[in-house]
């Protein structure tokens, strides 16, 4: 059972990871190795959305993989300070009461809904991350569904989300002004794509 609990990366069993950002800092330990301690960085965009290690480093040396450990920590910190430097907007959280109630039986394709932050780990639970401009999914267009397709505004990365993860479509009076902007400019994107797909047919 406890071997079962146990997380492997490799011949490596996980003995510290902090995810900061989109990438996770793992520290692993096989003592059998020549080099029993190793580092690496994880990621999980992939189809499976398994770990992905990558930058492996290995080392006889504890104190080495520790120290490789934090800078790299370190340094996620550091690139999550500069994403989010770019978002010179109130950041603080929408809530429900933001919103107009979400009802699941109707669509929300085209209409800007709230994510709900908490959802997200605590350096992405921020109002950049929430606004999202939807525009596909079986969840998105009411019924059985869940999945939900759209745009997020602060960062113009298309995602998917679950149903349950909206908590409604932003109230008019709430939609901030970098929203608004957003919208016009993804809408204007749109357009200009459908004389170029008419052209290629």
């Amino acid at each position: 059972m406890e071997n079962e609990e146990k997380r492997m990366l490799g011949d490596y069993e996980v003995r510290q990871s902090i995810h900061i950002g989109k990438k996770e800092v793992v520290f692993g330990v096989n003592e059998a190795d020549k080099y029993p301690f190793m580092v690496c960085f994880c990621t999980y965009d992939n189809p499976f959305s398994a770990a992905w290690a990558t930058e492996a480093v290995g080392t006889d040396d504890y104190l080495e993989a520790m120290q490789i450990f934090t800078d790299r920590v370190q340094a996620q910190i550091e690139v999550v300070k500069e994403e989010q430097s770019r978002f010179d907007f109130d950041m603080t959280p929408f809530t429900t009461e933001d919103c107009i109630p979400d009802n699941r039986n109707e669509s929300i394709v085209g209409k800007v809904v709230v994510i709900n932050a908490e959802l997200n780990r605590y350096e992405y639970q921020h109002s950049a991350y929430q606004l999202v401009l939807v525009d596909g999914g079986h969840g998105a267009i009411g019924g059985r569904g869940q999945a939900v397709f759209g745009t997020c505004l602060a960062d113009g990365k298309r995602a998917r989300w679950e149903r349950y993860d909206v908590l409604g479509v932003i109230k008019p009076e709430k939609m901030p002004d970098w929203a608004k902007e957003a919208v016009a400019k993804i809408k204007k994107q749109e357009k200009a794509k459908k004389p170029n797909n008419k052209e290629e047919r």
